[in-house]
């Protein structure tokens, strides 16, 4: 499936922000390099005039080498701040432990595609939580056991998977083995995104609050 291909700054990034940066070839001086050495072995270097030649070819030489070479980026992630260190710390924490467990699914996405998916959902929901909590500090107290137990648990499990799923032997132990863990990681899914929707409880509420007051006000005015 083409999902399970995705990387982690591929897939959805739920407030991580990146950015492109140029990458410099080093081709350039080594071909600036290769003038000074070649001169250096057929010209006269202890004349003035050969050094300013051989400077100004080699210069040339590295600019066109880096006006023929392909421009390259890379992406690269620009580090969340909000001013609170907790919430600094919990969203750093968030994004190590995804980035840890999609490189389990990359390795699985070829002989593991559900389960593949089903960590791919687990990363989603872990991205939809990090970004709520980047907005709605308040929440940080209801994701403690989520940052102390379940994320590392969810890497632990991932990683174990990955080694299992990756050994030479189909025994009855193996099998029993990686099929404990896949029923494991789609109970986590769940858990993950139950515990999403409870950050928004409170949100719920309120919206319940306002229309009974608005239907309330709307009644009393006569504008039902």
């Amino acid at each position: 499936m083409e999902n399970n291909k995705k990387t982690a700054s591929e897939t959805p990034a739920f407030g991580r922000r990146f950015i492109e940066k140029p990458v410099k070839s080093a081709i350039p001086i080594w071909a600036a390099t290769v003038v000074w050495i070649v001169a250096a072995l057929i010209l006269p270097f202890y004349k003035l005039p050969v050094l300013i030649l051989t400077a100004l070819i080699s210069a040339s030489a590295a600019v066109i080498t880096a006006k023929m070479l392909p421009k390259e980026t890379v992406r690269v992630e620009v580090p969340f701040t909000s001013g609170n260190a907790d919430v600094d710390a919990t969203v750093a924490e968030i994004n190590r432990v995804t980035d840890a467990i999609d490189a389990c699914r990359i390795k699985i996405s070829d002989i593991k595609p559900e389960t593949a998916d089903t960590i791919l959902g687990i990363e989603e929901t872990a991205g939809r939580i990090r970004a709520d909590i980047a907005e709605h500090p308040e929440d940080l107290r209801k994701i403690r056991r989520f940052i102390n137990y379940y994320l590392p648990t969810t890497v632990n499990l991932c990683e174990k998977y990955v080694f299992i799923t990756g050994q030479d032997n189909s025994s009855e132990k193996v099998t029993a083995a990686a099929s404990s863990i896949e029923s494991a990681l789609s109970q986590l899914k769940v858990s993950y995104d139950h515990l999403y929707d409870s950050l928004f409880e409170n949100d719920f509420l309120d919206v319940s609050a306002d229309l009974t007051v608005l239907e309330a006000m709307m009644e009393r005015d006569n504008l039902k």
